[in-house]
């Protein structure tokens, strides 16, 4: 049962001139935001509810759904903006990709990652200059230092100083090409809805230019959804051509991308008090330890023994 939450006025009132509407919390776990599922009738909406007034994340969200739309990639409608907390957005049912894969046959797990190919093509054609953020190397730096402020202080190894983890982790920040495409941020199986025959995108409003790979590795080496042998479905001209620079490029973003989502897991669990992101964090060490190994960089090699302990311990 969903958790009673109070409904900002401007939703109360929408909800107050629609006799018959009935509404229900969606739960959602690490989002600031609530949602929240309108149905009268047979038609349904989602309210997309801030905690409190926010006018800059609704014009971004606003701004960024245009972009998408504009440019083939499907994501929910927007309905009406209530005011600057309240945006309800087209209903596109509550089907997740990490739920949908399960009990997917071989054919239909094939399709969608060639629908997935296909959005990374066209989110990669979106211009630079509309994005309103850019995963730079400073930033990519930070997320390095997230990372050891919330998740290896609760997993020491020996012999493992923390300064020299930090320089390591950013050498690797700095080792990921510069920013070059228009990202989601967040591609992988918890964002993406099974409609029908779509794929749909959903939580795009932290889009920002980024490393030429970084939505595609988000997928591919998913911490929610285990692929299993299908992850080179993804990148396949590259498997091919053996271009061993762009692989490298691939795997390095792919191993940043995945300590930065260890650093998140635990901030949501020992800071947000979410302990369900303990689930994520076995996959995504081995994730990073598969990297580390294709990689073989002497480099790196404070990296390999830290999490090759660490994924013992896991």
């Amino acid at each position: 049962m969903s958790k009673a939450i109070a409904l900002p006025a401007s939703l109360a009132e929408f909800l107050a001139r629609r006799p018959g509407a009935e509404w229900r919390k969606i739960h959602a776990e690490a989002s600031r935001r609530s949602f929240v599922r309108i149905r009268r009738g047979r038609g349904s909406l989602v309210a997309m509810v801030y905690p409190a007034p926010a006018p800059e994340d609704v014009r971004r969200f606003c701004a960024l759904q245009e972009v998408y739309r504009r440019y083939g990639l499907r994501v929910p409608r927007i309905h009406e903006v209530l005011d600057d907390r309240v945006v309800l957005l087209e209903d596109l049912g509550d089907m997740l990709l990490q739920r949908a894969w399960r009990g997917a046959d071989r054919l239909q797990r094939g399709r969608w990652l060639e629908r997935c190919r296909e959005i990374l093509g066209r989110l990669a054609a979106v211009p630079q200059e509309l994005a309103p953020a850019r995963l730079d190397e400073a930033r990519r730096k930070w997320e390095m230092d997230f990372f050891l402020a919330h998740f290896s202080p609760r997993h020491p190894v020996r012999g493992v100083e923390a300064h020299a983890l930090r320089s390591a982790l950013h050498l690797l920040a700095g080792a990921v090409h510069a920013e070059d495409t228009f990202a989601h941020r967040d591609f992988h199986s918890r964002n993406l809805l099974v409609r029908k025959r779509e794929i749909v995108m959903v939580d795009f409003q932290d889009s920002l230019v980024a490393p030429r790979f970084y939505d595609l590795v988000s997928l591919a080496f998913d911490s929610y959804l285990d692929l299993g042998a299908w992850p080179g479905r993804l990148f396949p001209n590259l498997a091919a051509w053996g271009d061993d620079g762009e692989l490298r490029q691939l795997r390095l973003t792919a191993l940043q991308r995945n300590v930065k989502a260890l650093g998140t897991f635990a901030f949501q669990m020992f800071e947000r008090r979410h302990p369900a992101y303990a689930r994520y964090i076995p996959r995504t060490l081995r994730h990073i330890r598969g990297h580390l190994q294709v990689l073989a960089d002497p480099q790196f090699e404070i990296l390999t023994r830290y999490f090759e302990s660490v994924t013992r311990d896991a």
